[in-house]
């Protein structure tokens, strides 16, 4: 495997100072012992989906993988618990596209070893259907999970059981039914591992995470791993100085490249910053950027929003009201911090999960020390739309839709807004009036509900364009107007 080491430039960011957007509520979830929400999404139905572990719940004698679903305005609807009386965590989750979900985390109480993936799906009303163990005689551990195209999963995390050094990154692939087509290591001979997977465009697969195996720091650096469909790596970079640097979350753009967050002890104000990474599509870094204070400051969880920019949650010991306090940090398309706040009390308050709702909003989860019935709660926060956000069009539910472009006419830059009732490769194009392709806004595997893509017209001359989007069978196509 190639190595490849990168100079990397800090720019320090500078706030504009945009109004925060209104918290619209918060509700926490557990009972006298630990509970603690590690990964949200919306579901269909507008309501949201959590996991992480409960000791409040399920077997008494050790941690249960917790699967909790809310209504929109974020009531329980039903919780569920899985596991035996030994330890059990949920770290992914997602909806699938048969409506139910898939979990993925790590499990003590079952298996071949120490620790073994978990993976578990369920029905819409969160009741088991199969669940499986993939490890060996030490310690595997799933930290991130993704239906892929051909309706099986993708599974990340790290493995001591087996490859090349004493921890590898370990990428599993199961069909349907999660019974395994392949599973690949990828790593050096020292300490390596994956926190975030995802199916990109052409049907490979994007990993972040840390490795110790290469880099200059001998105490580990960020890590970006791109593969081919069946796992084989193409490339990979890493991203960091002489201290202690980690990717904890990565997602591909809409221009094709990534955008990676996690924290930076080797750069920065403090004694770690969050750290926020664009990359191109070969994963060579555009612009790196840095937040936070003289404490330490974390992001665990990243995505690009309608506008454009970057939502970025974790949490920071550097701001906010005592301890650890959820963090959450806007920026634009250049990764510049345009607004940033912080929830808590005086206790630790943490951010492991960010999406943006379909209102153009944000849904947070994690745990809170501050607030709740017991010892940690599952905390999930509801955050209104900012100036920027593009909401989802009212009406949209259950089929394909190609909206209008907005602002039309435009100059130089528009958003261009669809929605997908499943999971659907994308393609989505821009045309002149002779038939010319002048640009690509998305080529990929995109999960359900309302999306958008943002043009660059820069260096076109002015007149009329066309937009043509084709997503299975559906294939529908509107007109821009680009003044110059």
């Amino acid at each position: 495997m190639p190595i490849l080491f990168l100079l990397m430039v800090f720019v320090p960011c500078e706030s504009v100072n945009a109004q925060t957007p209104d918290t619209l509520w918060t509700r926490t979830f557990g009972g006298s012992n630990i509970d603690v929400g590690y990964s949200v999404q919306q579901a269909r139905d507008g309501g949201f989906i959590i996991t992480g572990y409960t000791r409040s719940y399920g077997s008494v004698s050790g941690r249960n993988v917790l699967l909790i679903k809310t209504d929109q305005s974020g009531n329980q609807v039903w919780i569920k618990t899985f596991g035996g009386n030994s330890d059990d965590e949920g770290s992914s989750v997602q909806q699938t596209t048969d409506g139910g979900y898939v979990m993925a985390g790590y499990t003590k109480s079952s298996g071949a070893g120490l620790s073994d993936i978990f993976l578990i799906k369920t029905d819409t009303a969160g009741n088991a259907e199969w669940s499986r163990t993939f490890g060996g005689t030490q310690d595997d551990e799933a930290y991130s999970v993704q239906q892929t195209t051909d309706g099986g999963y993708i599974v990340a995390g790290a493995t001591s059981s087996f490859g090349a050094g004493s921890r590898d990154v370990w990428l599993v692939k199961t069909d349907a039914f999660g019974n395994e087509a392949w599973r690949r290591t990828l790593g050096g001979l020292s300490t390596d591992g994956a926190r975030s997977v995802q199916q990109i465009s052409g049907g490979g697969y994007i990993i972040t995470g840390w490795t110790y195996s290469y880099g200059p720091g001998s105490v580990g650096n960020v890590w970006l791993v791109k593969t081919d469909t069946s796992g084989n790596a193409l490339w990979n970079k890493t991203f960091g100085g002489t201290d202690v640097d980690r990717g904890y979350c990565v997602r591909q753009t809409a221009d094709g490249g990534y955008i990676i967050t996690g924290y930076t002890s080797s750069f920065g104000a403090g004694l770690d910053d969050m750290l926020l990474i664009k990359t191109d599509s070969a994963g060579n870094a555009e612009w790196t950027r840095t937040f936070g204070g003289t404490g330490r400051d974390y992001g665990n969880s990243v995505q690009q929003t309608t506008d454009g920019g970057y939502i970025i949650a974790g949490y920071t010991l550097s701001f906010g009201s005592g301890g650890d306090d959820v963090w959450l940090v806007k920026t634009d398309a250049n990764g510049n911090q345009t607004w940033s706040a912080t929830y808590g009390g005086s206790a630790s308050d943490v951010a492991y999960s960010v999406k943006q709702t379909s209102d153009g909003g944000f849904v947070i989860t994690g745990h809170t020390l501050s607030y709740g019935a017991g010892v940690h709660d599952v905390w999930l926060i509801r955050i209104a739309p900012d100036a920027t956000a593009v909401a989802e069009p009212q009406g949209v539910t259950s089929e394909y839709r190609l909206f209008q472009n907005y602002p039309n006419p435009f100059n130089p830059s528009t958003t261009v807004g669809y929605h997908l009732p499943n999971q659907s490769y994308v393609t989505l194009k821009v045309y002149d009036v002779l038939g010319r392709e002048v640009g690509a806004l998305v080529d990929g595997v995109e999960q359900p509900g309302y999306k958008s893509a943002r043009w660059n017209a820069d260096g076109l001359s002015g007149g009329v364009y066309f937009y043509r989007m084709q997503a299975g069978d559906f294939v529908a196509s509107k007109r821009l107007l680009l003044l110059k």
